[in-house]
């Protein structure tokens, strides 16, 4: 019996204890919570929703809009090709030479048709002539008059037909050397020195870079979202620049391979553009809704960016952040916070949680 009754007192000492520790240890934290419990002066602001742009983006290059195929208007070896693959080259520049033998006999003979023709001209005006006067005497009859007339009537249209000849024998000499009709580079070469040029077959391509434009291809998911003349950047990579532009042509036929349609854009700045320059392009497709912040109200805490939200207590609380598009001054906030919420306008590092916020006149 009285081995229990110790026991029991024993108990009621041990709960004593624990509930003493326990009190103890609620007042200290208290006194900690209420020590750290800083009061800073600072402006608040709301989050607030904003209609944001939506972009997509693509890969491209810059072409030419004017690639010009060289091709020869006569048959004819290539004696020499005066220019090279990414040689700079101005209208009027030399760029074929074309064997000019053929030609050469060519206007030969047809120089000699022009002669032999005019020679029979002569002799059949002289006989026309001289039987005019003897029908005037009635020495010969009407028929040969006529018939010596019409001699020299085909004599006439012989030598009519032999100068023309010989212009179109003479004018197929400007072609023997080709010449650029635009200013452009050479970027391909077809043909050597020594092959048969012939018409209709390219000698050289060249690229004019007064009619540059940046090739981009679009999805069929995307490709009803883009009007003509919208506004669009491009990024080059080789000039480390954006560059503004505006959508001039949509190929209504797409690939049935890739499903993408191809974009051609026109950049308002063709300074130092070349065809074959990589870029990025970004096209507007959309909008949304979503909460926007400002640059200053982001701190970091162990590496991870967020804001400090304030309670209706006006403490604040840290809250990490998931952000999306970034901005100079402010940022897009895909998840952590909701409009309406008041957070810290410009948060600094001697908040911590729990602290009080006093906004004085700057509370918005």
């Amino acid at each position: 019996m009285f081995r229990s009754k110790k026991n029991i007192v024993i108990v009621w000492l041990l709960v004593l204890g624990v509930t003493f520790i326990l009190s103890s240890c609620n007042r200290e934290s208290n006194s900690v919570v209420k020590k750290k419990s800083t009061v800073h002066s600072l402006p608040l602001t709301v989050v607030m929703n904003e209609e944001l742009p939506v972009y997509y983006t693509t890969i491209g290059s810059v072409i030419s809009d004017n690639r010009i195929q060289i091709t020869s208007r006569i048959t004819s070896y290539i004696n020499e090709i005066s220019v090279r693959e990414g040689q700079q080259i101005q209208k009027g520049d030399l760029l074929v030479s074309l064997d000019s033998s053929d030609i050469d006999g060519a206007i030969q003979q047809a120089e000699a048709a022009v002669n032999k023709s005019q020679s029979a001209l002569k002799d059949a005006q002289i006989d026309f002539q001289r039987y005019e006067a003897l029908f005037k005497e009635g020495s010969v009859p009407e028929n040969a008059l006529r018939k010596i007339r019409l001699q020299r009537d085909v004599s006439q249209e012989t030598v009519h037909a032999t100068l023309a000849a010989l212009e179109t024998a003479k004018s197929q000499h400007q072609y023997i050397l080709i010449k650029s009709p635009v200013d452009g580079v050479v970027v391909e070469r077809q043909k050597r020195a020594g092959d048969l040029a012939t018409p209709g077959f390219p000698i050289i391509s060249i690229e004019s870079e007064k009619a540059l434009l940046f090739e981009s291809f679009v999805p069929e998911s995307q490709i009803q979202k883009l009007v003509q003349d919208d506004e669009v950047t491009v990024f080059i990579d080789a000039l480390g620049k954006t560059l503004n532009g505006h959508i001039s042509r949509i190929v209504p036929s797409g690939d049935p391979v890739t499903r993408s349609y191809e974009i051609k854009i026109i950049l308002n700045d063709m300074t130092a553009l070349l065809p074959g320059m990589f870029g990025r392009v970004q096209f507007q497709v959309g909008t949304e809704i979503s909460p926007v912040i400002a640059r200053t109200a982001v701190v970091e805490r162990g590496g991870l960016r967020g804001v400090f939200v304030v309670d209706a207590e006006q403490r604040a609380h840290f809250r990490w952040l998931r952000f999306g598009r970034e901005w100079p001054d402010r940022l897009q906030v895909q998840s952590g916070v909701s409009p309406g919420e008041r957070i810290v306008a410009n948060s600094v590092s001697l908040i911590h949680d729990g602290d009080l916020i006093r906004t004085g006149d700057r509370d918005e």
